[in-house]
């Protein structure tokens, strides 16, 4: 961890302990705030990608979450479908 103070006075150091840690936790007042990882010319699509993956995963549990905690996840497929329906409907309704 590296606060985030300290590294716009020493960015060197966090470099040399991105060789040896493989991540480093940027923190402001105490709180992480960002992770800078390693990455190189070679790797940074598929470094990049991995984390865009990454953030999808949590999107999607966090929706998941949201739906058991509402009673949403035991809806009949039939609910579901007249919910589209509604929605795709009053979607047009407003593009006219």
């Amino acid at each position: 961890m590296i606060a985030s103070r300290e590294l716009s006075a020493h960015p060197g150091a966090v470099w040399a302990d991105l060789r040896t840690e493989g991540a480093v936790v940027v923190t402001r007042d105490g709180l992480p705030m960002g992770i800078i990882t390693p990455t190189s010319p070679a790797t940074l699509l598929e470094d990049m990608q991995e984390i865009a993956f990454a953030k999808a995963r949590h999107a999607v549990a966090g929706i998941r979450q949201s739906a058991a905690a509402n009673g949403l996840d035991r809806m009949s497929m039939e609910k579901i479908d007249a919910e589209i329906r509604a929605s795709r409907k009053e979607r047009k309704a407003r593009k006219l």
